[in-house]
Protein backbone atom coordinates (compact mmCIF):
# COMPACT_ATOMS: atom_id res chain seq x y z
CA UNK A 1 0.00 0.00 0.00
CA UNK A 2 2.88 2.36 0.74
CA UNK A 3 4.33 1.72 -2.71
CA UNK A 4 0.95 2.32 -4.37
CA UNK A 5 0.31 5.53 -2.43
CA UNK A 6 3.77 6.82 -3.31
CA UNK A 7 3.34 5.97 -6.98
CA UNK A 8 -0.07 7.69 -7.18
CA UNK A 9 1.20 10.86 -5.51
CA UNK A 10 4.22 10.90 -7.81
CA UNK A 11 2.09 10.27 -10.89
CA UNK A 12 -0.17 13.19 -9.96
CA UNK A 13 2.82 15.54 -9.75
CA UNK A 14 4.20 14.17 -13.01
CA UNK A 15 0.96 15.18 -14.73
CA UNK A 16 1.75 18.87 -14.31
CA UNK A 17 2.81 19.95 -17.85
CA UNK A 18 5.34 22.66 -16.97
CA UNK A 19 6.39 23.56 -20.51
CA UNK A 20 2.82 23.56 -21.81
CA UNK A 21 1.66 25.84 -19.00
CA UNK A 22 4.52 28.29 -19.58
CA UNK A 23 3.66 28.32 -23.27
CA UNK A 24 -0.01 29.05 -22.57
CA UNK A 25 1.00 31.95 -20.32
CA UNK A 26 2.69 33.42 -23.40
CA UNK A 27 -0.24 32.41 -25.63
CA UNK A 28 1.87 29.75 -27.35
CA UNK A 29 0.90 26.11 -27.73
CA UNK A 30 4.25 24.30 -27.72
CA UNK A 31 2.54 21.04 -28.71
CA UNK A 32 2.02 22.67 -32.12
CA UNK A 33 5.49 24.15 -32.51
CA UNK A 34 8.98 22.73 -32.75
CA UNK A 35 8.98 19.02 -32.06
CA UNK A 36 5.61 19.28 -30.32
CA UNK A 37 7.10 17.85 -27.14
CA UNK A 38 6.26 19.47 -23.78
CA UNK A 39 9.71 18.84 -22.30
CA UNK A 40 12.66 21.10 -21.57
CA UNK A 41 14.39 21.02 -24.98
CA UNK A 42 11.35 21.99 -27.02
CA UNK A 43 10.35 24.59 -24.43
CA UNK A 44 13.80 26.16 -24.78
CA UNK A 45 13.65 26.12 -28.56
CA UNK A 46 10.13 27.53 -28.78
CA UNK A 47 9.94 29.90 -25.80
CA UNK A 48 13.56 30.78 -25.09
CA UNK A 49 16.45 30.04 -22.77
CA UNK A 50 14.90 31.40 -19.57
CA UNK A 51 11.69 29.45 -20.01
CA UNK A 52 13.66 26.35 -20.95
CA UNK A 53 15.69 26.64 -17.75
CA UNK A 54 12.51 27.10 -15.70
CA UNK A 55 10.98 24.04 -17.35
CA UNK A 56 14.07 22.01 -16.46
CA UNK A 57 13.80 23.07 -12.81
CA UNK A 58 10.05 22.50 -12.59
CA UNK A 59 10.20 19.10 -14.29
CA UNK A 60 13.03 18.06 -11.98
CA UNK A 61 11.00 19.19 -8.96
CA UNK A 62 8.13 16.98 -10.13
CA UNK A 63 10.32 14.06 -9.10
CA UNK A 64 11.75 15.65 -5.95
CA UNK A 65 8.66 17.15 -4.27
CA UNK A 66 6.43 14.03 -4.14
CA UNK A 67 9.41 12.02 -2.93
CA UNK A 68 9.97 14.47 -0.09
CA UNK A 69 6.26 14.27 0.77
CA UNK A 70 6.49 10.49 0.94
CA UNK A 71 9.66 10.78 2.99
CA UNK A 72 7.66 12.72 5.57
CA UNK A 73 4.70 10.32 5.39
CA UNK A 74 6.98 7.29 5.83
CA UNK A 75 9.12 8.92 8.48
CA UNK A 76 8.25 6.30 11.11
CA UNK A 77 9.23 3.41 8.84
CA UNK A 78 12.72 1.92 8.61
CA UNK A 79 15.29 3.89 6.55
CA UNK A 80 15.06 1.29 3.80
CA UNK A 81 11.26 1.47 3.54
CA UNK A 82 11.33 5.24 3.67
CA UNK A 83 13.87 5.29 0.83
CA UNK A 84 11.71 2.84 -1.13
CA UNK A 85 8.60 5.00 -0.67
CA UNK A 86 10.52 8.04 -1.90
CA UNK A 87 11.81 6.08 -4.88
CA UNK A 88 8.29 4.99 -5.88
CA UNK A 89 7.08 8.58 -5.67
CA UNK A 90 9.86 9.78 -7.97
CA UNK A 91 9.29 6.79 -10.26
CA UNK A 92 5.58 7.64 -10.43
CA UNK A 93 6.48 11.21 -11.37
CA UNK A 94 8.59 9.99 -14.29
CA UNK A 95 5.70 7.85 -15.55
CA UNK A 96 3.27 10.73 -15.04
CA UNK A 97 5.53 13.10 -16.97
CA UNK A 98 5.94 10.64 -19.85
CA UNK A 99 2.29 9.59 -19.98
CA UNK A 100 0.15 12.34 -18.42
CA UNK A 101 -3.61 11.96 -18.38
CA UNK A 102 -3.82 15.76 -18.50
CA UNK A 103 -2.17 15.75 -21.93
CA UNK A 104 -3.91 12.65 -23.29
CA UNK A 105 -0.82 10.56 -22.42
CA UNK A 106 1.40 12.64 -24.74
CA UNK A 107 4.12 13.78 -22.37
CA UNK A 108 7.81 14.53 -22.32
CA UNK A 109 10.78 12.20 -22.49
CA UNK A 110 11.46 12.03 -18.77
CA UNK A 111 15.06 13.22 -18.56
CA UNK A 112 14.54 16.22 -16.25
CA UNK A 113 12.10 14.33 -14.02
CA UNK A 114 14.52 11.39 -13.93
CA UNK A 115 17.12 13.85 -12.66
CA UNK A 116 14.77 14.43 -9.74
CA UNK A 117 14.75 10.67 -9.14
CA UNK A 118 18.58 10.61 -9.18
CA UNK A 119 18.71 13.40 -6.61
CA UNK A 120 16.35 11.54 -4.31
CA UNK A 121 17.50 7.94 -4.69
CA UNK A 122 21.06 8.10 -6.03
CA UNK A 123 22.66 11.46 -5.13
CA UNK A 124 26.12 9.95 -5.66
CA UNK A 125 25.49 9.54 -9.41
CA UNK A 126 24.08 13.03 -10.04
CA UNK A 127 27.49 14.61 -10.71
CA UNK A 128 28.69 11.84 -13.09
CA UNK A 129 25.40 11.93 -14.97
CA UNK A 130 25.47 15.71 -15.33
CA UNK A 131 29.12 15.59 -16.41
CA UNK A 132 28.34 12.95 -19.04
CA UNK A 133 25.45 15.02 -20.36
CA UNK A 134 27.33 18.34 -20.46
CA UNK A 135 30.45 16.87 -22.06
CA UNK A 136 28.44 14.99 -24.69
CA UNK A 137 26.37 18.04 -25.63
CA UNK A 138 29.42 20.32 -25.61
CA UNK A 139 31.25 18.01 -28.04
CA UNK A 140 28.39 16.89 -30.27
CA UNK A 141 25.86 19.71 -29.73
CA UNK A 142 23.15 17.06 -29.66
CA UNK A 143 20.99 17.30 -26.54
CA UNK A 144 19.30 14.05 -27.48
CA UNK A 145 22.63 12.20 -27.62
CA UNK A 146 23.55 13.44 -24.15
CA UNK A 147 20.13 12.38 -22.87
CA UNK A 148 20.43 8.95 -24.49
CA UNK A 149 23.87 8.27 -23.02
CA UNK A 150 22.65 9.28 -19.57
CA UNK A 151 19.54 7.10 -19.92
CA UNK A 152 21.59 4.10 -21.05
CA UNK A 153 24.21 4.46 -18.33
CA UNK A 154 21.93 5.41 -15.44
CA UNK A 155 20.70 1.89 -14.53
CA UNK A 156 24.25 0.57 -14.35
CA UNK A 157 25.39 3.51 -12.22
CA UNK A 158 22.34 3.01 -10.00
CA UNK A 159 23.05 -0.68 -9.62
CA UNK A 160 26.66 0.03 -8.69
CA UNK A 161 25.54 2.62 -6.12
CA UNK A 162 23.14 0.15 -4.49
CA UNK A 163 25.53 -2.80 -4.45
CA UNK A 164 28.37 -0.72 -2.99
CA UNK A 165 26.16 0.61 -0.18
CA UNK A 166 25.89 4.21 -1.38
CA UNK A 167 22.10 4.30 -1.04
CA UNK A 168 19.60 3.74 1.78
CA UNK A 169 18.13 0.65 0.09
CA UNK A 170 18.65 -2.74 1.70
CA UNK A 171 20.00 -5.74 -0.18
CA UNK A 172 16.51 -7.26 -0.01
CA UNK A 173 15.13 -4.21 -1.82
CA UNK A 174 17.98 -4.11 -4.32
CA UNK A 175 16.49 -6.38 -7.04
CA UNK A 176 13.19 -4.46 -7.05
CA UNK A 177 14.83 -1.05 -7.23
CA UNK A 178 17.41 -2.12 -9.82
CA UNK A 179 14.69 -3.54 -12.09
CA UNK A 180 12.67 -0.32 -11.85
CA UNK A 181 15.81 1.70 -12.52
CA UNK A 182 16.34 -0.26 -15.72
CA UNK A 183 12.70 0.46 -16.59
CA UNK A 184 13.35 4.20 -16.18
CA UNK A 185 16.44 4.01 -18.38
CA UNK A 186 14.77 1.88 -21.05
CA UNK A 187 11.70 4.12 -21.09
CA UNK A 188 13.84 7.21 -21.61
CA UNK A 189 15.63 5.54 -24.53
CA UNK A 190 12.27 4.46 -26.01
CA UNK A 191 10.86 7.98 -25.69
CA UNK A 192 13.82 9.18 -27.78
CA UNK A 193 13.10 6.79 -30.65
CA UNK A 194 12.41 9.64 -33.08
CA UNK A 195 15.67 11.31 -32.03
CA UNK A 196 17.55 8.05 -32.56
CA UNK A 197 16.18 7.90 -36.10
CA UNK A 198 17.19 11.51 -36.79
CA UNK A 199 20.65 10.95 -35.32
CA UNK A 200 21.10 7.88 -37.52
CA UNK A 201 20.04 9.80 -40.63
CA UNK A 202 21.95 12.99 -39.77
CA UNK A 203 18.78 15.06 -39.48
CA UNK A 204 18.82 15.76 -35.74
CA UNK A 205 18.78 19.40 -34.66
CA UNK A 206 21.91 20.65 -32.93
CA UNK A 207 21.71 22.59 -29.70
CA UNK A 208 21.91 26.38 -29.85
CA UNK A 209 21.19 29.11 -27.32
CA UNK A 210 19.57 31.05 -30.15
CA UNK A 211 16.07 29.58 -30.34
CA UNK A 212 13.90 29.87 -33.40
CA UNK A 213 10.14 29.92 -33.20
CA UNK A 214 9.38 27.71 -36.13
CA UNK A 215 8.29 24.17 -36.65
CA UNK A 216 10.86 21.41 -36.99
CA UNK A 217 10.57 19.55 -40.25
Amino acid sequence: MLRLLAFIIGYAFGNIPSGYIMGKIQHVDITKQGSGNIGTTNTLRVLGNFQGALCLVFDCLKGVVPALIMGAVAGHFSPGMRALAMFYAAFGAVIGHDFPITMHFKGGKGIATSLGLFIIAYPIIVAPQLALFVITVAISRYVSLGSLLCAASFPFMAMAAILTGHTAFTMQQAPEVIILSFVVGALAVYRHKSNIHRLATGCENKFSFHHKKKEEK
